[in-house]
């Protein structure tokens, strides 16, 4: 099954530069990766031309103007430039265990969305693991740095280093999820089709991953983990501040119970 590793991102080009290499060293390579972008930052186009040259799989790169978080506009426009059957969804500054994207296609499901989390790193660990530390492989063993720091430092989630085994998984309870993130989540592309993908409608900073969890329920899909199985390292940044008025929006898709947005992919091509 074809794959496409959709990232969306907002300028962060040293960041983006390390989730690169940290795909260059997956043990199943997805069939195209697609930046797309919610702005149009010159210095991740040159990082972006570089990369072409690295990789031996298509890399698409899209922009669009900058004018306020626009994430799910930029994602929407990332599906239509995709063409694998099975989609994987990543931010920009979030750097893969080796395994990731085979973990996401290993447990993909027709009658299922995957999701799981991710290991939020220090702002001394986001320095440590530079792309040149990924570029060695210093990912592909065990991660001491890292996990001193979470056990001693500033890092978070411990338990979430680690892939685990089915029944391990099982047993650990990893195998449940309460909710989605957008920067660990895969589906099939026909079912982001059927709900017209993102809503454009919400700014980004909050809600629209909340959204399409609950549309692609309406439609009928289960939401899977991959938590012990699709590992990512979240790199340390400054939260962003929450747009509160996206919660009414999402209240009002719960209360409608529609799978379909209004504005979303169809809609994303006329909006510049």
């Amino acid at each position: 099954m074809q794959s496409s590793l959709i990232i969306t991102i907002y300028k962060s080009c040293d960041y983006l530069n390390r989730v690169l290499e940290s795909i260059r060293h997956q043990t199943v390579m997805p069939g195209e990766i697609i930046v797309t972008e919610d702005g149009e930052a010159t210095e991740n186009k040159t990082l972006l031309d570089l990369w072409r040259d690295k990789l031996e799989i298509p890399l698409i790169h899209l922009t669009q103007k900058d004018i306020g978080n626009r994430k799910p506009l930029a994602t929407n426009k990332g599906i239509l430039a995709s063409r694998g059957a099975y989609l994987i969804f990543l931010d920009g500054d979030c750097v893969l265990h080796r395994d990731f994207t085979k973990a996401h296609l290993d447990l993909a499901d027709e009658k299922c969305f995957l999701t799981g989390r991710r290991v939020e790193l220090s702002p001394k660990a986001t320095d440590f693991l530079t792309a040149e530390k990924i570029a060695t492989g210093y990912l592909n063993g065990i991660p001491w740095r890292l996990l001193v720091d979470s056990a001693f430092g500033k890092t978070h989630h411990l338990g979430r280093f680690f892939r685990t085994p089915p029944l391990l998984r099982k047993f650990l309870v990893q195998d449940k999820i309460l909710d989605i993130r957008g920067c660990n989540f895969s589906v099939h592309r026909k079912n982001m089709l059927a709900i017209n993908g993102y809503s454009n409608f919400f700014s980004g900073a909050y809600g629209e991953d909340s959204d399409v969890e609950h549309r692609l329920k309406f439609l009928g899909l289960k939401m899977k983990s991959v938590k012990g199985a699709a590992i990512q390292y979240h790199l340390w940044h400054k939260t962003q501040v929450k747009d509160l008025s996206n919660q009414r929006r999402l209240e009002n898709v719960v209360r409608s119970g529609n799978p379909r947005t209004d504005n979303g992919l169809v809609e994303a091509p006329a909006i510049p």
